[in-house]
């Protein structure tokens, strides 16, 4: 038995339920001070025990009889709350409320999330089972973490759950490594694990943390082809073609990348009705001749993506259609199309666009990421007075949504403004958070 990450809930386990032991005497058991030990009651996903601490606590469970080995599985088995703010067995209501996610300013994320950490969907409840046999109800179970990031998304931004996607990918990798299944429910275990791999490197792309997306993508690849899972690949190859091409713009990586990874989707989708995929692998194809300044292919490409959306807003009804496919809608091919104008040299064409989006409806982190596409095509093109009024709004959005690559989108109207300014002394001081998370 072992612990991927050492929060509030597992050391609560630990030392109450299982050793049954006071601070005091756990902290004489490891070698630490009380203080110590009531610091690791404070752990969360996002600050997990670290270093020495974390060793000494794994020793100590490593060394559990079966008995309180049980006692440790239960315990975290029932610690989890369902969606009602009622005590659960296991914690008190206190102790609880630090299983919460933490939005960009530390403050507790409100509604569901404010009453159970996410990894109560899919971590402790299916690692505390101790059963080796899995059945499609697991995958069904790790399908709706991958749901509820989804959702949360928009609200909070990815910095604020990655680390959460990430410790929920290592538990369902290693499910699906040590435990049995039939060849049906291995099939959609490993196919949910893969979306579960899909969402944790998005997240990880919306918190600029790039080498880790990209290690998700891989551990994304392999689980699709595990699976089977040709819609899968295809939804892989486009996420991680997206990173590729953003690579690209900030002289990282390479577009003709991106164009291999969406020209593998196109394959894989081949045969299928016109629709919302189609319309994605054309955008993302857009979004690459942009950085490459083809306006020929790109004015194919981006016309090709309004046809295949055109048709499916007319024939392809939204219940029908995957969940992944639902955000392709107009704003997310203008969104893009706006992009590669910007990268294509035409600013003002690009600011049109952004600006035509920002004043429209949209989640929080999407609304952030158009003014933040506005505030810098408008500087591109020398209106710094028009890019800091719109680029405080989006400053003012990030203090509540944690997306490090739209505060990056926000460098160029920072690097044209003094040190001195309201928006430079915003914008650095959400560097240094974002640098401090």
């Amino acid at each position: 038995m072992i612990v991927g990450k050492w929060t509030r809930a597992e050391v609560l386990a630990l030392r109450k339920f299982a050793l049954r032991m006071s601070q005091e005497e756990l902290a004489g058991a490891t070698g630490f001070k009380p203080s110590t030990v009531r610091k690791w009651e404070r752990a969360t996903a996002e600050r997990p025990v670290r270093g020495d601490s974390a060793a000494a606590l794994d020793t100590v469970l490593a060394r559990l009889d079966d008995d309180q080995r049980a006692r440790f599985r239960e315990a975290l088995a029932t610690a989890p709350i369902a969606s009602t703010p009622t005590t659960s067995a296991g914690f008190a209501s206190e102790e609880r409320d630090s299983l919460a996610i933490k939005g960009p300013d530390g403050s507790e994320v409100d509604d569901e999330v404010k009453r159970r950490e996410f990894g109560i969907l899919l971590g402790a409840t299916l690692l505390a089972t101790g059963s080796q046999s899995m059945g499609v109800a697991d995958a069904q179970r790790v399908s709706r973490a991958v749901a509820e990031f989804a959702a949360q998304d928009q609200r909070v931004g990815g910095a604020a759950l990655v680390d959460t996607a990430v410790r929920e990918l290592e538990i369902a990798k290693e499910l699906n490594e040590t435990c049995s299944f039939s060849d049906s429910a291995g099939k959609a275990f490993a196919s949910a694990a893969g979306n579960l791999a899909t969402i944790a490197a998005w997240l990880a792309y919306d918190a600029d943390q790039h080498q880790l997306a990209r290690r998700c993508y891989t551990d994304a690849f392999s689980l699709a082809n595990q699976a089977g899972d040709d819609e899968l690949t295809a939804h892989v190859c486009l996420g991680a073609a997206h990173q590729a091409i953003t690579l690209a713009r900030q002289g990282l990586g390479n577009p003709h990348r991106g164009l291999t990874l969406i020209s593998r989707a196109r394959e894989l989708t081949h045969g299928l009705p016109p629709g919302r995929i189609h319309a994605l692998i054309a955008t993302r194809a857009a979004q690459a001749y942009g950085v490459l300044g083809d306006r020929i292919n790109f004015g194919r490409a981006i016309s090709t993506a309004w046809r295949e959306l055109d048709f499916a807003l007319e024939h392809e009804p939204l219940a029908e259609c995957a969940t992944w496919l639902h955000f392709v809608t107009s704003t997310e091919v203008r969104c893009h199309e706006a992009r590669a104008h910007r990268d294509m040299g035409n600013g003002a064409k690009a600011a049109e666009l952004y600006g035509e989006l920002a004043l429209g409806q949209a989640g929080a982190r999407n609304a952030a990421n158009y003014r933040a596409g506005w505030a810098a095509a408008l500087a591109d093109v020398g209106d710094i007075q028009g890019a800091v009024s719109v680029g405080l709004p989006a400053l003012n959005q990030l203090q509540a949504v944690s997306s490090t690559r739209t505060l990056r989108v926000l460098e160029p109207v920072r690097s044209t403004v003094q040190t001195d300014s309201e928006f430079a002394r915003h914008f650095d001081d959400l560097v240094s958070k974002a640098a401090r998370s």
